[in-house]
């Protein structure tokens, strides 16, 4: 299926290097040199000229881009547009939002992981809010979960295995053969006893955790034969998790109740890294994919179509005549999934180089010489 791409308006903004006075070989000592000078001359506290504010904005934001290595690499390839995925606040939902921080939104109705039996554990981003609000006692296990690209675009069904302390399925995570728990004898309950230590200043008594009971204030009333009564036996079982489609490198899916259990019955949250393999064909930028397309130079001058890959299928793209080297064409919803949005996609952007021939034939280069006289 073919669909004709939309070109994006060309951008009037000015050269980065330009602006700072430098070219693309200039060192960051320079660039950082360049940028201090103009910002004195052009500050509005200084210069009250007509403009100047307006110089002095463009040259913070030259600046903000190319002392910065990966932003400076994307514009040095794509131009204006190659930095355009790097702000979270454009319109294309800003992919970067979902970090370690926590999430915009509570992703646990829409995505299901299954855990076995009837177990069903809804998960949200990052270690945000949500992890702060709630102290279940079992442990957290994390788990880092390699993808490739293509897979990372389109999300689905996965499964991992995972070893993880779970409830003993004799004395169903009591620690007593009987299934009954008796007040510590040590701590009488209350989970802490006193301790004295020796120090340098004499003797301090200190309240602890209980050495008996672990803090739990009770111990079993017959500890259990098989897990020697701590509640629990190490399990390893295949776990099914949905990635969204979207999910970029360094992604943390949080997986309620799918991590360790305690002494009772709690668990712990599963926590899945996502790890996303390079493309060999796109580069990503948010939401948005940038790629390269060599053209031959008879379509560059005279104009035409061709075949563009996408993350789902291929797409004509009209080239027009006189299209030069470097030029970049915009096709819209190409993209990447937008997180939590899938039905909307973030745009590709597609960086035309003219393939000119190293050799050519006698016929081909008459037929060069001939252009050249007309």
């Amino acid at each position: 299926m073919s669909l004709s791409a939309r070109i994006s308006p060309s951008m009037n903004k000015r050269d980065y290097y330009e602006i700072l006075g430098l070219n693309k070989d200039s060192k960051k000592e320079e660039i950082k040199k360049a940028y201090r000078k103009l910002v004195k001359k052009y500050h509005p506290d200084v210069n009250k000229e007509q403009g100047a504010e307006e110089k002095f904005k463009e040259v913070q934001e030259a600046y903000e881009v190319l002392s910065d290595d990966t932003k400076r690499q994307a514009y040095d390839q794509y131009g204006h547009a190659g930095t355009q995925g790097f702000d979270p606040r454009s319109s294309n939902g800003g992919g970067y939002e979902y970090s370690y921080g926590g999430a915009p939104f509570d992703m646990g109705d829409i995505f299901n992981t299954f855990f076995g039996g009837n177990n069903n554990f809804g998960f949200d981003f990052g270690f945000g809010q949500q992890n702060q609000e709630r102290n279940r006692g079992g442990e957290n296990i994390r788990y880092r979960m390699k993808f490739s690209f293509s897979e990372a675009m389109s999300g689905g069904e996965f499964s991992v295995k995972v070893k993880r302390n779970v409830k003993c399925s004799k004395c169903d995570g009591s620690g007593s053969e009987t299934g009954k728990r008796k007040t510590c004898d040590v701590c009488k309950g209350s989970g802490r006893e006193r301790r004295v230590q020796n120090s340098f200043l004499g003797q301090i008594a200190v309240m602890a955790q209980c050495s008996r009971c672990g803090g739990t204030g009770s111990i079993p009333e017959k500890v259990c034969s098989k897990c020697g009564g701590t509640g629990l036996e190490s399990k390893s079982e295949s776990v099914k998790i949905r990635i969204p489609a979207g999910a970029y490198d360094g992604m943390v899916l949080r997986f309620r109740e799918g991590g360790n259990a305690s002494l009772g019955g709690e668990y712990g949250d599963l926590f899945v890294e996502v790890e996303v393999e390079p493309s060999e064909k796109f580069d990503r930028r948010g939401n948005d994919l940038y790629s390269v397309e060599s053209i031959p130079v008879h379509v560059a001058v005279l104009g035409g179509n061709i075949d563009v890959e996408t993350i789902k299928k291929d797409v004509k793209l009209k080239i027009p005549s006189g299209t030069q080297p470097g030029t970049i064409f915009r096709i819209k919803g190409e993209g990447s999934p937008i997180l939590g949005k899938e039905a909307s996609r973030g745009d590709l952007y597609v960086r035309v180089d003219v393939d000119i021939p190293k050799r050519l034939s006698k016929e081909e280069k008459k037929l060069w010489e001939n252009l050249k006289d007309i």
